[in-house]
């Protein structure tokens, strides 16, 4: 009798576990010619789901579905794949081109030129997009790394140092450099919240929880390579002496001394609430035809644009229209890929790149202040829904930027008690600073003006800092599933160096 319990209880305990374990399900998607597809949609019931990465994986939690509740597995041009969720397992999934047989027979005879279809397109743009009054519950994941190309900290003239003194000052300038032009490092910043949306204008955000993946000893942001070009200085100057500093690129004060809580007043900047706020409100109303102030640009200046209709496609049973764009003034920036519903005339999906030779911001003020910065090779991917209020939300979008920047800088401190006493160095660097910023819409919501305005923002975020990248960080969530190269993210330590 005692065995048959414990056969029992064996089992029980087998089916447990293997329910616990199929409570997240992941896995690859790719096509009949064996390709990943990114930003395909896994869905379970009418609103809940994830979206593919760049590598074509995912994640998704089932945990409070039943075995019968449907799954579908979607992309723009690709049969959809349905089935139930007993059949759902962590494995790859295989979706079919969509044979399009209307496709020549359609392009030849179409009723509607490319012309037309921009005109619909513009004509209903406040019909198919809104943003006021709307709660986002997102996902935020920024991806940041340097490519330095060229570094030179060097002292350029002296008084009142030691030979050994100068030697150890160009040892610790010569190892920032070697930091800066090798370093590969990559850091990752995620965070899960609620972006409460006024209007176009206004915003509130409120983290639930945040980790940032960081290598603080490689650290290569702008404030970084200031902070450690501060520390080598302060690190040789007579500590018991006070200095003037003499540039532009340092914070400028009467008297300049190893301060730590100015250093870390600096580094908090970077997890202010605001900062992330912004972050996420720009890709969010950027991304918004609606919005006459959205940097992409490609939908309401159609006098700027030349568009040429190159296919049609399917999304499910809906027909959708391909629609390639270009310059046709020189004050255009983009050029890529729309995909129109033939319903709506809503864009559902806009991928754009910077068309060649054409920038952002920039600021070249080389030869004054020995100072270039100029934004690079955007180019980014917006993925729309259709809620149940019949307008058109983003469900995943995906900026990435490159920030060439130039800094040639004199640097000079001055010995407050003996002006003759002073250290002049030159500091110059030049690189890339590349940036990729993922938002993913959880879900949405109406909100009243009420409840935004009395909701008090934070200030800042408390971000979780582990040493390693680690799966169950977002285990109870339905987020982007990371590259392999943030799976492999991992802090070393002094031990393992």
């Amino acid at each position: 009798m005692k065995f048959k319990y414990l056969l029992f209880f064996i089992t029980i305990s087998a089916f447990y576990n293997q329910t616990t374990q199929a409570q997240t399900i992941s896995g690859t998607i790719t096509s009949n010619t064996k390709e990943t597809v990114p930003f395909a949609t896994i869905q379970i019931g009418n609103e809940y789901g994830v979206i593919s990465n760049e590598e074509g994986n995912f994640s998704i939690d089932t945990k409070g579905f039943k075995e019968t509740d449907s799954v579908t597995i979607s992309c723009l041009g690709y049969e959809k794949n349905a089935f139930l969720l007993k059949d759902f397992t962590s494995k790859e999934y295989v979706l079919s081109e969509k044979i399009n047989e209307l496709s020549e027979v359609f392009l030849n005879h179409t009723a509607l030129s490319v012309d037309s279809i921009m005109y619909y397109v513009k004509r209903n743009v406040k019909n198919n997009y809104r943003l006021d009054l709307t709660e986002f519950k997102i996902f935020s994941r920024k991806t940041d790394y340097i490519i330095g190309d060229n570094a030179d900290f060097e002292i350029k003239k002296s008084t009142g140092f030691k030979r050994k003194q100068l030697q150890a000052f160009n040892d610790d300038f010569d190892k920032l450099e070697t930091s800066l032009v090798n370093n590969k490092s990559k850091q990752y910043t995620d965070f899960v919240g609620a972006l409460k949306v006024l209007n176009n204008e206004k915003a509130k955000l409120e983290v639930e929880k945040a980790i940032t993946l960081r290598d603080e000893k490689n650290n290569q942001s702008m404030e970084s390579l200031a902070e450690r070009g501060q520390e080598i200085v302060m690190k040789h100057l007579d500590k018991d002496k006070m200095y003037t500093v003499k540039s532009g690129f340092f914070k400028v004060t009467d008297s300049a001394t190893l301060n730590k809580e100015e250093i870390k007043k600096r580094q908090d900047t970077v997890n202010t609430l605001r900062h992330a706020k912004n972050e996420s409100f720009n890709l969010i109303s950027n991304s918004n035809f609606a919005n006459p102030d959205a940097s992409l640009d490609f939908v309401k200046n159609t006098n700027k644009y030349r568009y040429t209709l190159k296919d049609v496609t399917f999304l499910d049973s809906e027909m959708v229209y391909i629609i390639d764009f270009k310059p046709k003034r020189s004050s255009a920036l983009y050029t890529g890929t729309m995909y129109v519903s033939n319903e709506s005339f809503a864009v559902i999906r806009a991928d754009y790149t910077f068309y060649e030779n054409r920038v952002g911001d920039k600021l070249n003020l080389r030869l004054l202040f020995g100072i270039k910065y100029i934004e690079k090779n955007q180019k980014g991917i917006v993925v729309y829904k259709k809620a149940t209020d019949n307008y058109y939300y983003p469900s995943y979008i995906n900026k990435q930027i490159d920030r060439y920047f130039y800094v040639n800088r004199p640097i000079k401190f001055i010995e407050n008690d003996n002006s003759r006493n002073k250290v002049a160095f030159n500091f110059k660097i030049e690189g890339t600073f590349k940036g990729k910023s993922e938002l993913l819409i959880l879900s949405k919501k109406e909100i009243q003006a009420s409840d935004y305005n009395s909701f008090t923002e934070k200030t800042k975020i408390d971000f979780e800092n582990p040493k390693t990248y680690d799966a169950n960080i977002w285990a109870d969530y339905n987020v982007l599933e990371p590259l392999n190269d943030m799976k492999n993210f991992k802090v070393e330590t002094e031990e393992s160096n």
